[in-house]
């Protein structure tokens, strides 16, 4: 197992694996009383994951080390709080997790003398908002009748479906008449 924070081009494989990782998830459900029937439960919307991680960073190599050759526990320290204050990183467990996060909250102190930091990172998933689509209002096309249109044919081709017939026509005011006349230039909105 590998445990990873990305953002960007910064990277931070952590050494010392934690004695424990566990995720935590949450669901928005309330409870209401209804009269004749009791309390019942409302069904909410999921609440975002969390993880807490506690650990170490080692000044020195140590038997359970993942890997050789990483950082100082001062710079581990600091890529930490940067990653944390410029805001979503990439977070993996592998190959349990691999998701977009934020570091909700960052712990660390020296304890004993040996020059290693211990740690607790919280880490919230993140799940970006999303967007309002821009609700634009259709073009309007402007079509000349030709010879052997009507309503249905006119309204099959350019809304795809001959049931607009009729909108199209009261549209343009000739709600009336089956067949547009030749000719005559009409408005469509698809």
């Amino acid at each position: 197992m590998e445990i990873w924070l990305k953002q960007g081009k910064n990277a931070l494989r952590l050494p010392i694996l934690p004695q424990e990782v566990g995720q935590s998830s949450e669901q928005d459900n309330k409870t209401e009383v209804v009269n004749a029937l009791g309390e019942v439960n409302l069904l909410g919307l999921p609440k975002l994951e969390t993880v807490q991680l506690e650990s170490h960073f080692p000044q020195k190599p140590m038997y359970y080390d993942q890997y050789r050759g990483y950082k100082s526990p001062q710079k581990c320290v600091q890529l930490v709080e940067k990653m944390k204050q410029n805001g979503v990183i990439r977070f993996i467990i592998t190959p349990l997790i691999n998701y977009e996060a934020t570091i909700e909250s960052f712990e660390w102190k020296f304890t004993d003398g040996t020059g290693d930091i211990y740690y607790t990172i919280q880490l919230k998933k993140y799940r970006r908002p999303v967007k309002k689509r821009n609700k634009k209002k259709p073009k309007k096309i402007t079509v000349t009748v030709k010879k052997g249109d009507t309503w249905a044919k006119l309204a099959k081709k350019y809304t795809g479906s001959s049931k607009n017939a009729k909108k199209i026509a009261k549209q343009n005011k000739m709600s009336n008449k089956k067949k547009p006349p030749v000719g005559k230039k009409v408005t469509i909105t698809p």
